[in-house]
């Protein structure tokens, strides 16, 4: 087990993953300029050990401090890419040899041999095929939100407050089940 942790060393860590070709280079790239974004803010006694760090709070701490620098839709993108890049750092600290870097998405085709892009989703349906479109960042008090329900189906929800209660959401979700079919 590497006994190296710190913000220092997660940042090299960063680069290896681009220079040795075990993430693309523009992905290990981005991962790091978030990564110096987002832990600027740690004291130098909670940049000792990354590995330990609470994302979730260490995310909130930035918002509170940089968010209205950012929009919605770019904070959640740090938070995606920091969450995947201590990820593969605490993996990569617990063995060095066996490590395998995370992937965010697969790029190997289906069933017949066509590759499907980011901008369709594919249903249970073998002949329907569903448009994705981008939701404009005029938004700013709301989040969009993927969720994989299958392996080859993802939906958003979009137009999410951030202040979202508890009962907003189950009114939200009784509406979701009133489409489910039933098994």
């Amino acid at each position: 087990m590497s006994t190296n942790r710190s913000r220092t060393d997660f940042l090299r860590f960063l680069d290896y993953l681009g220079e040795k070709g075990l993430i693309p280079s523009a992905t290990a790239a981005s991962r790091k300029a978030t990564a110096n974004k987002v832990m600027a803010i740690l004291s130098d006694e909670e940049a000792q050990d990354v590995t330990i760090v609470d994302l979730d709070l260490l995310m909130r701490r930035f918002h509170n401090l940089n968010g209205q620098q950012y929009t919605p839709e770019s904070l959640q993108t740090y938070s995606s890419r920091m969450r995947t890049a201590l990820s593969d750092f605490r993996a990569y600290c617990e063995s060095p040899v066996t490590f395998r870097p995370s992937r965010a998405f697969k790029l190997k085709p289906k069933g017949n041999g066509e590759k499907t892009s980011p901008s369709t989703v594919k249903t249970a349906t073998p002949d329907v095929t569903l448009s994705v479109t981008q939701v404009p960042s005029a938004l700013p008090n709301v989040s969009v939100l993927p969720v994989a329900i299958r392996a080859d189906v993802v939906v958003q929800v979009v137009g999410i407050p951030f202040d979202l209660t508890k009962g907003e959401a189950q009114k939200i979700a009784n509406i979701i089940l009133a489409h489910a079919s039933v098994d």
